[in-house]
């Protein structure tokens, strides 16, 4: 079969020619049809991010939409025909406090991640991925929705993860820091559908914030932030009507705090703000603030299965609109090609490889 191959990052990526696996036991053997890309795949394979990558030479990719080929032993509930979504968040099954975590295809995750890398060290650019059955999730009953599309899954999952964590009831109003950004435009579209009230979609420039008010249709509100913490939390908290009930931040190696800041002090009394992004420096709050406005600071890591069936229950019952995103595939040999398109990305945007071109996998 074929497979991307990375020897280490800072090389080159190259399509070879590699040995079909075999599911090992609790594992499932996928046939890919459509890959998303994350925006900074490039500087992952250029070896700029610093992350714990797998061991030796390995395919990357994280998420990813296929029809499962065979099972390992073990497996119970999945079947070889059966379209899913692959997952590349595993938390070893054991029951420890801080079991280990990875980031299939990308990153170890805790300290003790690595073993969990070394065992399955392949993502998902691959014409056929093995993957633990806990990573995979079944999209029965969702036939009728193009591969490609339901590739943009995994630009949801993030922010709906965060979204439940931070308890978003309906009637709430949130404010999305980063909402130009790849997850953080998903967050906006999530949080309507979980029935905000109103959405302030923040960022620094109007032009990509103004598809995410077209699909608000009057509850997405629209703030360009300036850089000044005063000046901008007033403008969040008049465009939200008096205060942020809920603040999602997911801006992206952002190097002040200045936004978030914003966002933060945006909050109603009792407020929670949900931190998911990916800031370089330190947030700066004070022990005063917090305490007397009652607000709650959450660290949020990725979602949880719960979350992501949750996600996949709105998708087919039309609550969330997959093709709200606008979609670029490319076809597996030009993958080279789509990592460039993918660090182009903005808002409402996903690049995909997508097995079903003319240069199909296979």
């Amino acid at each position: 079969m074929k497979a991307w191959m990375l020897d280490e990052p800072g090389k080159a990526l190259a399509l070879r020619e590699v040995p079909q696996p075999q599911p090992r036991r609790n594992a499932v053997l996928v046939r890919m049809e459509s890959v998303p890309l994350l925006s900074y795949t490039r500087d992952y394979v250029e070896g700029k991010l610093g992350y714990a990558c797998p061991p030796g030479p390995f395919s990357p990719g994280t998420n990813g939409v296929g029809r499962i080929v065979a099972v390992g032993e073990g497996v119970v509930a999945f079947r070889a025909g059966q379209r899913v979504a692959v997952n590349p968040y595993l938390i070893a099954d054991e029951t420890m406090r801080e079991p280990a975590q990875a980031l299939l295809g990308l990153t170890a995750i805790s300290a003790d991640g690595g073993a969990l890398m070394a065992d399955f060290p392949h993502g998902t650019l691959r014409e056929l991925a093995e993957f633990p059955a806990s990573t995979v999730i079944a999209l029965d009953g969702l036939d009728q929705i193009d591969a490609a599309r339901l590739a943009v899954l995994g630009k949801f999952a993030v922010p709906f993860g965060g979204l439940r964590r931070g308890r978003l009831s309906a009637g709430e109003t949130v404010a999305v820091n980063g909402a130009s950004g790849y997850f953080g435009s998903a967050a906006v579209i999530a949080a309507l559908a979980l029935g905000a009230s109103k959405v302030v979609a923040l960022g620094r420039r109007l032009e990509p914030l103004q598809a995410l008010v077209e699909q608000g249709r009057g509850r997405v509100v629209p703030v360009v932030l300036t850089g000044d913490v005063a000046q901008d939390t007033a403008a969040i908290r008049a465009a939200s009507g008096g205060g942020v009930d809920l603040g999602f931040d997911m801006v992206g190696h952002a190097t002040d705090a200045n936004a978030t800041l914003a966002t933060l002090r945006s909050l109603r009394r009792g407020g929670r703000l949900v931190l998911m992004g990916s800031m370089q420096v330190d947030l700066p709050i004070t022990y005063r603030e917090m305490l007397q406005n009652n607000w709650e600071l959450i660290g949020q890591f990725m979602y949880t299965r719960a979350d992501y069936l949750a996600l996949i229950s709105m998708v087919a019952s039309g609550q969330i609109a997959l093709d709200a995103v606008e979609l670029k595939s490319y076809p597996f040999a030009e993958l080279e090609a789509a990592i460039d398109a993918a660090g182009r990305m903005s808002g409402l945007q996903c690049t995909v490889v997508d097995g079903k071109s003319q240069h199909a996998w296979g």
